[in-house]
């Protein structure tokens, strides 16, 4: 720890004698020449300056000017000098982490003659790109069929969903992504994803990086999502959206009850207000809500309630006793709330110092579809979670080429899961009860779900970046970061049983079906990168360190990991039993570079070492190091390493004509270290299994886009990925799983859970002066699968992932019609989600005549089919959404 806070000391010493900039992905730059329109003469002295800012510069000795810290949006850009005349460039695109090239000609003229505007062409080439890295503007959003930033995620190139909506960028597992808002972290500790989730109609920017990200992120293996958020605007605006929907199927044999057409059954809202705060100077205000109430798409019936039981002993159907203590009523099986909030107030307290503070707050509550409960509906508990993320910025300029910033962030993560909030609840005791077993493809008849589960998690992040430009070909940036993360895990059943006297208990903490724990594991990184910005070379390089403590302890003997009795001894002291482990330390290199070989084309080629601890979740998964039955049994390892991924990339940017752009990137990935399982034997003979470091994979592909940019009415963007993501194991707990169904594990590669070999992606805008069309086209070629060797469905491990789901299609559009109601801009818009109502009919179940004849006598509770078919299998089908916004 000693050498960790000598090498932070020193870092933060270097950076304050050696000035820079912050930068950190929020803000972009804007940097060019200016010049004497007929003679070329360099204007040394010129005034540049961001219209609507209190950003600009002047041109150097070479006639050149930058202007850095530019929040992310489109900007008119002004370029001034005495005795010529004023040229301003209108719609200038300000990007994250880009540069952004303006030249100016100035003719000689009266300063007090008409400006000249020239509109901003946009820019098909990023000649700063040194990485694959895709950027969806708040404009873009807004026009996509898209109700959240996992919709969003799912159209850039290089991702992939599994099955189970998991995203996967360029083949790593779903925990490799790490998820920034304005500058920070907001991941969730446990197991990856977003702790606190944020709008579509918040964001200002999101940049994707599936390449070679720089030094300045970590944390991820596979990319990074940079959210920048909207701040508040110089005057009042604001806009409030209704709309509301059901499914439209021709499917009604597929899902229960979809024929019931209800417009309301599907309710969503959302609004937001920004503009000055009121007697408040250099003040403002951005506030954003979204409330959603869906009943989604899975039904039931209450033929059951929970208190019913059925006695199945008889060998003959026609005497078994079934209570039918439901009403009948259809019950939805997988609603879904939702709650979002986010308040952003941002203050220029003198014109070198700003302070912002963002407010994120989201809820929701859900239940998933639980197919063996159809006719006892009322079985499953209910989900929530909640967050709260604060972050509060202190951006401070020390000059036009220098600005450092100080961020300090909390956020935290709340979930729970249960049927009942109190595990004593009254109800429990008429609804735990003796049951017979229920037999093979009946639905379940009486009881309730008796888990209990709750998470927290709470990270304390504080983050200070510097950047400076030093020289205008070189913009070098500095940071350092500490983080202490809180969690806390708890899970529990409670029971009521002749062991408790037929009374409601949970057992103690000490037993199987009780596990808590309570860590403060702490991480430090610190970087340092520059982008060096000549003619014909960009080149992004960096170093990145890396520290994380786990503060937790691991069993000194795996042949008695929960330290019990041996024989007739006593078991060993706590500290004779554990041990604490070590701190974990990295340092990864990044090496990005651009060629630009015309002004319609570049070449880029990076290379990239990166480190990611494992889920927390894992680390401290059985907290206790409890053992019982062979193969039933788990435990975590708070000392596992960090997990390796060496990436390699080259690609091409080349204009086609004038508004088509070909984008081409081939990448390779080589995956090591990652969270697998290692089987251990205790001294009775029980075997568990233990999490390790012992996974490995590859991923190989090549991307094609196609960019058209606005042509008249028209763009669109076209994107191919080719993929091939295989390793050792889809799962970190699959050699264990594999042991307790007598498999021998995978030696070899083998096609990943998620591995689709093509994915087509195509989005067509057509936007009219007062309407618009947007279409999102997707292709996936289908998920691996393990073929079967008999009718009932055993697994060949020598043939896992060998098989090809078939490919799926789906399309998505919205259109929407501008119209101005009592003097209010209104728009009214229809959108349709998987508008070709598309369906999988190798999900349907096969059935032998056999089986059917042998469930004959048991129809009269429910066919085989009805139980052999999950419709969530299917994807969902067809939903319409009409609805209007108002802006003012």
């Amino acid at each position: 720890m000693r050498k960790v806070k000598l090498l932070l000391t020193l870092l933060v010493l270097v950076t304050l004698i050696f000035p820079s900039r912050l930068w950190c992905g929020t803000t972009g730059k804007i940097s060019g020449k200016i010049v004497d329109a007929e003679t070329g003469e360099l204007l040394i002295g010129a005034n540049i300056m961001i219209m609507g800012t209190n950003l600009g510069g002047s041109a150097d000795i070479e006639g050149t000017y930058y202007i850095i810290n530019i929040p992310p949006g489109v900007y008119d850009v002004k370029a001034s000098f005495i005795g010529y005349q004023s040229v301003v460039k209108k719609q200038v695109v300000v990007n994250v982490d880009r540069t952004t090239s303006i030249d100016f000609e100035l003719t000689i003229g009266d300063l007090q003659t008409e400006v000249i505007e020239i509109i901003a062409s946009k820019k098909g080439i990023i000649k700063d790109l040194t990485a694959s890295s895709e950027q969806i503007s708040a404009d873009e959003i807004q026009k996509m069929p898209v109700e959240s930033i996992g919709d969003i995620l799912s159209l850039q190139t290089g991702i992939t969903q599994d099955a189970g909506g998991g995203l996967h960028l360029r083949g790593g597992r779903s925990a490799e992504i790490e998820y920034m808002v304005d500058g920070i972290s907001v991941s969730n500790p446990f197991g990856g994803g977003m702790a606190v989730s944020v709008q579509n109609n918040t964001i200002q920017q999101m940049e994707v990086i599936s390449g070679t990200f720089n030094a300045e992120y970590g944390r991820a293996m596979s990319g990074i999502v940079n959210i920048v958020t909207k701040e508040g605007t110089e005057k009042f605006r604001g806009s409030i959206s209704g709309y509301t929907g059901d499914f439209l199927t021709t499917h009604d044999d597929m899902f229960f009850n979809i024929d019931d057409i209800n417009p309301l059954s599907q309710k969503y809202f959302e609004g937001f207000v920004s503009g000055p705060i009121p007697f408040v100077k250099n003040a403002n205000f951005f506030l954003s809500t979204r409330i959603t109430d869906v009943e989604n798409w899975l039904y039931g019936q209450r033929n059951h309630s929970p208190s019913d039981s059925a006695d199945f002993s008889s060998t003959n159907p026609e005497n078994w006793t079934i209570q039918y203590g439901g009403d009948s009523s259809i019950v939805e099986m997988n609603p879904s709330q939702s709650r979002a909030l986010q308040g952003k107030l941002s203050f220029r307290l003198f014109n070198n110092l700003k302070v912002s503070y963002n407010l994120i707050s989201d809820y929701s509550k859900w239940r998933g579809y639980n197919h063996s409960q159809k006719y006892n509906p009322d079985h499953d508990g209910t989900s929530k979670s909640w967050g709260i993320n604060n972050i509060l910025s202190f951006t401070h300029t020390l000059s036009p080429s220098t600005v450092h910033e100080l961020r300090i962030a909390n956020y935290t993560y709340n979930f729970e899961s249960s049927k009942y909030k109190d595990p004593f609840d009254p109800r429990y005791e008429k609804e735990i009860h003796n049951q017979a077993n229920t037999p093979s493809d009946i639905f379940a008849i009486g009881l309730v779900s008796t888990g209990f589960s709750e998470r927290y998690s709470n990270t304390l992040a504080i983050k200070y970046d510097l950047t400076s430009q030093i020289h205008r070909s070189h913009l070098v940036k500095m940071g350092v970061e500490y983080r202490q993360n809180k969690l806390e895990d708890e899970y529990f059943v409670v029971r009521r049983d002749e062991g408790t006297n037929w009374q409601l208990q949970v057992d103690d903490v000490s037993s199987m079906a009780h596990n808590y724990y309570k860590k403060k594991p702490i991480e430090i990184s610190a970087y340092i990168q520059d982008k060096i910005e000549i003619e014909d070379l960009i080149v992004n390089v960096g170093l990145r360190f890396d520290y994380f403590n786990a503060k937790s302890y691991v069993p000194k003997d795996f042949t008695n990991p929960s330290n019990i009795s041996t024989g007739s001894s006593e078991p060993k002291s706590f500290d004779d039993a554990y041990e604490d482990v070590d701190a974990k330390m990295q340092l990864s290199p990044r090496l990005g570079m651009a060629f630009p070989i015309s002004d319609e084309g570049t070449l880029h080629a990076s290379f990239g070492q990166f480190f990611q601890i494992p889920e927390l979740g894992r680390l401290y998964e059985n907290p206790d190091f409890e053992v019982i039955g062979t193969f039933e049994s788990f435990i975590g390892n708070a000392d596992l390493e960090a997990e390796r991924t060496t990436i390699y990339e080259i690609g091409l940017q080349q204009m086609l004509t004038p508004n088509i752009v070909l984008d081409a990137t081939c990448y390779y990935k080589d995956v090591r270290n990652l969270a697998g399982t290692k089987l251990y034997e205790t001294f009775d003979q029980v075997s568990y299994g233990k999490y390790t470091n012992y996974d490995y994979g590859s991923v190989w592909g090549f991307t094609l886009a196609l960019d058209l940019l606005r042509a008249g009415i028209v763009s669109s963007t076209v994107d191919y990925t080719y993929q091939v993501a295989e390793g050792n194991g889809s799962d970190p707990k699959q050699a264990f799983y594999d042991a307790g169904n007598n498999d021998e594990s995978t030696k070899t590669l083998v096609p990943l859970n998620w591995d689709q070999r093509h994915v087509f992606n195509w989005v067509l805008n057509l936007n009219g002066k007062d309407w618009g069309i947007s279409t999102i086209s997707r292709y996936q070629s289908g998920y691996p699968f393990s073929p079967s060797t008999t009718y009932i469905q055993t697994s060949n491990v020598q043939l896992r992932n060998m098989g090809r789901r078939k490919p799926r299609v789906n399309v998505d559009v919205r259109l929407y019609k501008n119209l101005e109601i009592a003097g209010l801009s209104t728009t009214f818009f229809m959108q349709v989600e998987n508008l070709l109502d598309e369906t999988l009919s190798e999900n349907f179940p096969e059935l032998k005549q056999d089986d059917i004849e042998g469930h004959e006598s048991k129809e009269y509770i429910n066919t085989l089919y009805d139980y052999r078919y999950n419709p969530a299998s299917q994807p969902r089908p067809r939903l319409v959404k009409v609805g209007l916004s108002v802006n003012f």
